[in-house]
């Protein structure tokens, strides 16, 4: 989560991606308004680049088109290498931004973009309403709709009483099995290492490269395709258990995988801040966007109670801003999730329940600025370890 202070911002993070693919947005992505086929009045337009999946972006982008008739033209990345090439691109454009906005599936990315300048500070009466914890400095970020990284297991293969419990345990050499970790230059692994690293460094110089070579000796099996390769593994048998995001261990779940999960802690229990790592959504202006009016516009739609309400109902079972909110709460109006969107299986409501109740009275607080300054060596240490002594 998101602590402020005056001068510096406190988070859970969550990162990065390498390769994109331009759905519904031609070669020049800064399209101007169009004249529609009668000839009549110039279409509204907004561009977004976006790193949350296509598969549950789409139907809400369709949803703020239908409401308010302003054309989304959306450039999304792919799955193995979440966000970096997206992140990329908006450094290269800096001078001349073809993107309005910039919907992350993660924050570290939007926290490193803002630090640079490529992202413009951005106000609205929905954003005010956030929580300080989800308001990024100057308000270049906000964060809406996370997701809870979690530790997943065959409870057929892996007795639950044997799993670690927390990151630094991990390492333990009382701890037995095989771990399967994403590539760490990516995604939300490598947000989560690097907030992991900066907390523990704070208090205990020199403990995370320790933490490494431990890690490393056990040969942890480094997985190509994301969280959901780390979960696809467990399933295989390959691992005895693997860190992934709350999302993916759903989405096996209830297509009826033999899966369990727990809310992996960083350090042990008594740590304040130390409990598992909530990782939201970003939203974010970008400098220069051609479009600031429609932007703020889908900026708004996106940070509503509204879209964070259909996050948590769709099968990516996305956790509410407000944790104290249950379900059954009347403040938000029941109307249907948008067409496209997959609603979570009945079946599973139980599920998505239990592990929010486990979940976290007390979430990981990181630093947002030392994260910064650790998520290229803390993936790289990792890289280097896996390198000599783990699997390919």
């Amino acid at each position: 989560m998101i602590r402020r202070t005056f001068h510096a911002s406190r988070w859970v993070w969550r990162v990065a991606a390498f390769t994109i693919a331009a759905s519904g947005c031609g070669d020049d992505a800064s399209v101007q308004a169009k004249h529609d086929a009668t000839g009549g009045a110039p279409t509204r337009v907004v561009v977004a680049y976006v790193s949350a999946d296509e598969a549950v972006a789409r139907p809400i982008l369709d949803a703020f088109t239908a409401e308010t008739g302003i054309e989304v033209r959306a450039r999304f990345d792919g799955e193995a290498a979440k966000t970096t090439a997206l992140a990329a691109m908006l450094r290269a454009e800096r001078d001349a931004p073809r993107a309005d906005v910039f919907w992350s599936s993660e924050g570290i990315a939007a926290a490193q973009l803002a630090r640079e300048g490529v992202l413009a500070p951005w106000r609205s009466r929905t954003a005010d309403a956030l929580p300080e914890r989800l308001r990024g400095e100057a308000g270049r970020w906000y964060g809406f709709a996370p997701r809870m990284r979690v530790l997943v297991f065959d409870p057929l293969r892996t007795p639950m009483a044997s799993l670690p419990t927390t990151m630094l345990a991990l390492a333990a050499p009382s701890t037995t099995g095989r771990v399967a970790i994403a590539d760490p230059r990516f995604g939300t692994t490598r947000g989560h290492v690097a907030a992991f690293a900066a907390m523990l460094e704070r208090t205990n110089p020199g403990a995370y490269a320790a933490w490494v070579e431990e890690l490393a000796a056990k040969s942890p099996l480094i997985v190509a395709g994301g969280n959901a390769a780390v979960v696809d593994a467990v399933l295989r048998g390959e691992a005895a258990f693997g860190l992934t995001d709350s999302d993916d261990f759903f989405a096996a779940r209830c297509a009826g995988g033999s899966l369990g999960a727990i809310a992996i802690r960083q350090f042990a229990q008594g740590s304040e801040g130390g409990g598992p790592m909530l990782t939201p959504n970003t939203v974010s202006l970008v400098s220069g966007a051609p479009h600031p009016t429609e932007a703020s516009e889908l900026m708004d739609f996106l940070l509503s109670r509204r879209v964070g309400r259909w996050l948590h109902e769709s099968r990516s079972g996305n956790f509410l801003v407000d944790e104290s909110t249950s379900p059954q709460d009347g403040s938000v109006s029941r109307d249907p999730l948008p067409a496209g969107l997959p609603p979570i299986d009945p079946s599973c409501e139980p599920l998505l329940g239990r592990v929010q109740l486990e979940r976290a009275g007390d979430p990981f607080v990181a630093d947002e600025f030392a994260v910064i300054e650790w998520v290229d060596r803390a993936a790289i240490a990792l890289r280097s370890a896996w390198g000599s002594k783990a699997s390919p």
